[in-house]
């Protein structure tokens, strides 16, 4: 099967112009199908969720239906556990803050500089935050061509 990339370009509006994008994924271009989506959900049903009006319920059901098509796709147990937010990094970040509670003095967190940024700076503040000092923080600086020399890692706690 071959790939028709104009058919492709042609769902995304802001490649019709001459340009190139070279964003990261906070700044990835969008199908016109989602931008048509988006317009209706905020003209439509945008509202508080949880409400006891139309707008409110509609919203609840619009979100419902997006978490459980998401589900199907990912292959999750249930549309539960999917999360809808602003972007990665504000998720991770309330996520490593979340967990920030949890930790234990002794705990390790590690990550690596294999990672996106935004999966290093939301853990890398809350051990450096006030407060934030009960576990220690190992950033593996290993690039991919270098990881296969990474020694073993075995820390005394995780």
């Amino acid at each position: 099967m071959t790939l028709d990339i104009a058919a492709i370009r042609s769902h995304f509006p802001a490649l019709q112009q001459p340009a190139i994008f070279l964003d990261n994924p906070g700044g990835t271009q969008i199908a016109r199908q989602s931008l048509e989506r988006i317009h209706t959900y905020l003209t439509r049903t945008n509202a508080n969720h949880g409400g006891e009006f139309a707008t409110s319920r509609a919203s609840d059901a619009t979100i419902d239906a997006a978490r459980a098509a998401m589900a199907d796709f990912l292959n999750a147990s249930r549309p539960e556990e999917i999360v809808f937010g602003p972007n990665m990094t504000s998720l991770t970040f309330n996520l490593s803050r979340a967990l920030a509670r949890t930790f234990q003095p002794g705990d390790l967190l590690v990550v690596t500089h294999l990672d996106h940024d935004a999966n290093i700076s939301p853990w890398l503040s809350v051990v450096i935050e006030p407060g934030g000092q009960k576990g220690s923080f190992i950033c593996i600086t290993a690039t991919p061509w270098e990881w296969k020399n990474v020694p073993p890692f075995s820390p005394p706690a995780t």
